[in-house]
């Protein structure tokens, strides 16, 4: 994956780049989804970083995205303040909200699980952890989302450490990004930290 060098040859370049993880992904073995997901949580729950956090920003997972369900539990478990991301159609953006059980969420309007409208809004800039999905990822720390820019809209306004969570197949020495994609802090993978592990 190379950089395009204006806006046309980068929408492409990100179309294209989507298209190859997509192939990539449908290629991996059965239950290796399930290994690599247990791993990359094991790996972050043992870090320093996730051990000091005490508001942490997950996701639920869509498919083919990497399963965070155990840190989710061991965040609940731990009395950390677990969030989620919710839609808002009114604001047409995402906010993070509080979760107290999995159980809780409710389908979005993308189709993916998130908070229902009674949950608690949190407030962004209190976060000490993100947990970020992607389809695609580079050790510098580039992330490439699944278009549309709302994610990346609401990263921009998280202060705290941002760390991406892929699939082996996820990972490329370089990812098509734009001024607006923001860049992770770190990024957990089956193999192990890309970029400085967290200390």
């Amino acid at each position: 994956m190379t950089k395009g060098t204006n806006r046309i040859n980068m929408s492409e370049a990100k179309l294209l780049a989507r298209r190859e993880t997509r192939l990539a992904m449908e290629g991996m073995a059965p239950g290796q989804a399930e290994e690599g997901s247990l791993a990359v949580c094991r790996l972050i729950l043992e870090s320093t970083v996730w051990q000091r956090a005490n508001q942490v920003m997950l996701y639920a997972p869509m498919s083919g995205e990497l399963n965070v369900s155990s840190l989710m539990e061991s965040g609940l478990k731990n009395s950390k303040l677990v969030a989620l991301p919710r839609f808002s159609v009114k604001k047409k953006s995402y906010e993070v909200c509080e979760v107290d059980n999995l159980s809780d969420l409710v389908p979005g309007k993308f189709g993916v699980p998130e908070p229902s409208s009674n949950s608690q809004i949190t407030d962004t800039k209190q976060l000490d952890l993100a947990i970020v999905p992607g389809v695609a990822f580079c050790g510098l720390g580039g992330r490439l989302g699944r278009g549309g820019g709302y994610f990346d809209r609401l990263l921009a306004d998280i202060l705290a450490k941002k760390c991406g969570v892929c699939f082996e197949q996820q990972v490329y020495p370089d990812v098509p990004v734009e001024r607006h994609d923001v860049k992770m802090d770190m990024i957990a993978t089956p193999n192990g930290w890309l970029v400085p592990p967290p200390a």
